[in-house]
């Protein structure tokens, strides 16, 4: 196999979004986020502070302008960015199969348009 081909050993389509995203945890209170990208195991965004890597957080996601999407979710990677804001790795640790399902949807459709 040539060794310029990346491989992508991810289990569900991720695609560019602007949604609205807030994140919250028992720490702290709801904090308004850039969701960057989307999957229907996790998402990207852009948070003003830090979070901190391993830390639990209740989402509340919104993909064009529908219903609510409500999951929990673990913070598996957390960098400074370059203008002192963080990007934020989000992995579902609970999400319904409804709103799993509404994700998948949505970015099934972003690609075929």
């Amino acid at each position: 196999m040539p060794e310029n081909i990346d491989i992508e050993k991810r289990n569900y389509l991720r695609t560019s979004l602007g949604c609205q995203l807030s994140v919250s945890s028992k720490d702290m209170p709801v904090l308004p986020v850039t969701a960057l990208n989307v999957s229907a195991s996790g998402i990207y965004c852009v948070s003003s502070r830090s979070i901190g890597e391993l830390t639990r957080v209740d989402l509340l996601l919104r993909v064009d302008d529908g219903d609510e999407i409500p999951a929990r979710a673990v913070v598996i990677r957390e960098e400074q960015l370059s203008d002192g804001s963080y990007g934020l790795g989000l992995f579902f640790t609970k999400i319904s199969e409804d709103g799993r399902t509404t994700i998948i949807e949505y970015t099934s459709n972003l690609l075929d348009n």
